[in-house]
């Protein structure tokens, strides 16, 4: 149990960390070619609508990457849509292990999209550990984290589509 609460709290400190590295610039964004999108698979979200969503976007689907968090990974395993991590994916030290996190994290997508409403530290550090140029997210996550933040909810898809579509042409990125 206390090395359970020293991991978190060292996975807390790499939030941190890597809170103060962001650059908050979107990076110069010319045209939206990949897409990201961090999930809490705990809730349930539908892949098809992100899949709607990344075509609504100008996005091909083979451009599109979905990472999904789960506390118990017995329950899921990697599918075609896909990939999953859980608690097991982080090191002592707060570091991310994981090869197929670390890939995601690494990737340098033009657009993160964190879907996922309730803050857990193992997808906050994902989402301020990625390098994509332009993070959104929702209004309950820390806003640090994002550098657009939308006031929908995950259960209302479609209102959150048009409100990144409207916003994302405000800002000349779609």
């Amino acid at each position: 149990m206390i090395f359970k609460g020293l991991k978190r709290n060292a996975i807390k400190k790499s939030v941190e960390v890597y809170l103060e590295k962001r650059d908050a610039a979107s990076n110069g964004i010319s045209s939206l070619k990949t897409l990201a999108v961090l999930i809490d698979a705990s809730q349930s979200v539908n892949i098809v609508s992100l899949l709607k969503l990344a075509n609504e976007l100008g996005v091909k689907s083979d451009k599109l990457k979905v990472m999904g968090f789960k506390k118990d990974m017995k329950e899921i395993a990697d599918d075609k849509d896909a990939a999953y991590y859980s608690e097991k994916s982080f090191g002592v030290n707060g570091m991310i292990k994981n090869k197929g996190l670390l890939d995601f994290v690494n990737e340098d997508y033009d657009v993160l999209i964190n879907f996922y409403e309730e803050s857990s530290i193992e997808l906050d550090c994902v989402a301020a550990a990625s390098k994509a140029k332009f993070k959104v997210g929702f209004t309950t996550v820390d806003h640090r984290i994002n550098d657009l933040i939308i006031g929908a909810t995950t259960n209302d898809t479609n209102l959150f589509i048009s409100e990144l579509k409207k916003y994302l042409k405000i800002l000349q990125i779609i």
